[in-house]
């Protein structure tokens, strides 16, 4: 089976090509350089040349709050993976945001999007699985080359830094190894992919400080940094995944 990876060069992208090398699974990774998602021709010719037996599509825009002023998130993030799903067998990789109010949320928990990212998400997994597609959820994941706060606070502790981080909202940190490790299983319908436990960002950050020993942690409130709507509790259930503290990076 031949597995393609759309939007190869993001974090769960790159631990795709990683995960299926180790597993001996044959898999393809366009990153955005290699092909734009929006073009249909583009699609069409990657198909074309590598005849996957199931596409992944991983590919983003993930400016949670820049979604809301730039017309390409909505060609990103909906139009072009429902395009996707409807020529080639597509696994969605959506988020966690899509839910609001109180978790933990099962696969077929209702949305509640508070954000114009989360509403376009919702729409997305929407014509993906009228198309015939798959939904994989996910939130919070960190890991070697990301970008968020979770993949790079480790790195700024390391070299000292004063790092503030949000203790009011709810997370359940996962490595993108075993988020990928999942994925390649291609599980069917909804599903969700999530570490087992949970913490916030500070707890995150203070367990990272304390195996380093370096820098220092300052909590703060969501508010107080200028992020626009997160959901303050959008953990994911069933949590299946290794535990968070066993994948801590230091």
């Amino acid at each position: 089976m031949r597995v393609l990876v759309v939007g190869a060069g993001g974090l769960i992208g790159r631990a795709l090509l990683r995960a299926a090398t180790k597993a001996g699974v044959e898999a393809v990774g366009l990153t955005r350089d290699q092909c734009d998602v929006t073009d249909v021709t583009a699609m069409g010719q990657a198909l074309d040349e590598y005849l996957p037996d199931a596409t992944i599509f991983c590919a983003a825009f993930t400016n949670v709050d820049g979604a809301a002023g730039d017309t390409r998130s909505r060609a990103v993030n909906v139009e072009a993976p429902v395009a996707w799903a409807r020529v080639t067998p597509t696994w969605f990789l959506s988020s966690n945001f899509v839910f609001g109010g109180s978790g933990p949320h099962a696969p077929e928990g209702a949305p509640s999007p508070g954000s114009v990212y989360a509403r376009q998400k919702v729409e997305a997994e929407g014509g993906v699985l009228a198309a015939g597609g798959h939904l994989v959820r996910v939130g919070w994941v960190f890991g070697p080359g990301g970008k968020t706060f979770a993949s790079t606070v480790a790195g700024r502790l390391r070299q000292g830094e004063r790092v503030r981080a949000i203790y009011d909202v709810v997370v359940q940190p996962t490595h993108c190894d075993d988020v990928a490790s999942a994925l390649l299983e291609l599980p069917r319908g909804i599903t969700h992919l999530a570490g087992a436990g949970q913490t916030s960002w500070y707890g995150f950050a203070c367990a990272v400080r304390a195996r380093l020993a370096s820098g220092s942690v300052e909590p703060a409130r969501m508010g107080e940094l200028g992020l626009g709507p997160r959901p303050r509790d959008a953990r994911l259930s069933p949590a299946t995944l290794p535990p968070w503290w066993e994948r801590l990076p230091g």
